[in-house]
């Protein structure tokens, strides 16, 4: 990657609200530095950044550095960005970059010795980079940091990260709608492409196409496909394959943007059934539930509860999914939720909302196999949450 193509994009006063999250979280944990590290998932850094790719030194009382990557980072230290103390973590520039080592070299120049230092990734957190559960940070990175701070107490600055980047400010709810409408378009370019008899590559593709949009990173879209009641596979890919009369696809559209959008959208080749439909009502339902469940104060355990209780009475029962993107918690099906089930929700925190439906005679979700889901992002507000998006509610027959 182009260390001059990765351009900070939203303003200073953005910056600031995100540093001063940043040293609160810092302050009552006690931790002197925070060293954030890209290599397997950037989030936390652009973050930091502004959107530029490196290593963050950020201490919780002076500037930050950052000493930045890429084949031509050389060149980028010349510019202007969110953190003025800035160097190449490579002589010449390079996409082979070994920031461990930079890292240790800068510290050693520096002669930090923080008392406390905290390292982004360490380990796992139930509100941050919810899929890596052992954490994200490079072992062989760690080792050299760690071998600079000698004599410093080092632990996992996930905590910090995570608290202040789950509370979204106007500017990134302004970013989360962007990325929402470009998803849209998507789904709306699959539904016209999509035809019994075509093949389900060409849907597929019109719905990439669609979301290739100036200044944004490559769109992906799960691909979800197999006749109802039927387990289906998640192709994250081209799929193979024609549509034919009675194909299910649900589909997870995301838009190549650096806040973690995505719709959930299904696409039903032929008649549609009256138990499809009944569960795709039933999946709108969990959906307006748990919107309206969704305000400031309430407990994840009271979101939960509404969300399943529009199934009471009925055949089926609620697979209740909802996450935020990057950001927890994670509810997905088959996991665990009692660690966060009684923690409180937060104003303006944003989540892709996308709960299911499965036979209440079945002894557990079957991978997909009557998942007509539709879902949306949504921020939470006094009232209830307010969707980022506008598409219609609808279960849609393609021919």
């Amino acid at each position: 990657m182009s260390a001059l193509a990765e351009r900070p994009d939203l303003d200073f006063a953005e910056r600031d609200r995100r540093w001063s999250r940043v040293r609160a979280g810092m302050a009552e944990r006690g931790i002197d530095l925070l060293i954030v590290l890209p290599q397997s998932d950037p989030i936390d850094v652009l973050y930091l950044s502004g959107g530029e790719q490196g290593a963050v030194l950020f201490p919780v009382d002076e500037d930050p550095w950052i000493l930045l990557g890429g084949e031509d980072s050389n060149l980028a230290v010349e510019r202007e960005g969110w953190i003025t103390q800035r160097e190449s973590a490579t002589p010449f520039g390079s996409t082979k970059v070994p920031y461990g080592a930079a890292v240790a070299d800068k510290l050693q120049r520096l002669k930090l010795k923080p008392p406390r230092a905290g390292i982004a990734g360490l380990d796992g957190d139930l509100y941050s980079h919810v899929r890596s559960a052992d954490g994200y940070a490079v072992y062989s990175s760690v080792h050299r940091i760690i071998g600079a701070l000698d004599g410093c107490e080092i632990v996992n600055g996930a905590p910090v990260m995570s608290r202040a980047r789950y509370v979204k400010s106007e500017a990134e709810i302004a970013g989360f709608r962007a990325g929402i409408e470009v998803a849209e378009a998507g789904a709306r370019a699959i539904g016209e492409a999509y035809s019994i008899g075509k093949a389900q590559a060409d849907a597929y593709r019109a719905g990439i196409a669609a979301m290739l949009q100036p200044g944004l990173g490559v769109p992906s879209i799960a691909w979800c496909p197999g006749p109802w009641k039927t387990p289906r596979p998640r192709i994250v890919g081209t799929p193979p394959g024609d549509i034919f009369d009675g194909l299910c696809v649900a589909a997870e559209i995301m838009p190549g943007s650096r806040m973690m959008t995505q719709v959930a959208e299904p696409f039903f080749a032929g008649s549609i059934l009256p138990e499809q439909q009944q569960a795709f009502d039933l999946n709108v339902a969990a959906f307006e539930a748990t919107r309206a469940a969704l305000v400031p104060g309430a407990t994840w355990r009271d979101v939960e509860t509404a969300a399943l209780a529009v199934a009471d009475g009925t055949d089926w029962q609620v697979s209740f999914l909802l996450h935020g993107g990057f950001d927890g918690p994670l509810f997905i099906p088959v996991d665990s939720h009692d660690d966060v089930l009684d923690d409180r929700i937060e104003a303006d925190a944003i989540f892709i909302a996308k709960p299911t439906v499965f036979p209440r005679d079945a002894e557990r979700v079957v991978a997909r196999s009557h998942d007509v889901s539709w879902g949306d992002m949504v921020v939470v507000k006094e009232g209830g949450a307010q969707r980022l998006g506008t598409r219609p509610q609808r279960l849609i027959s393609y021919r």
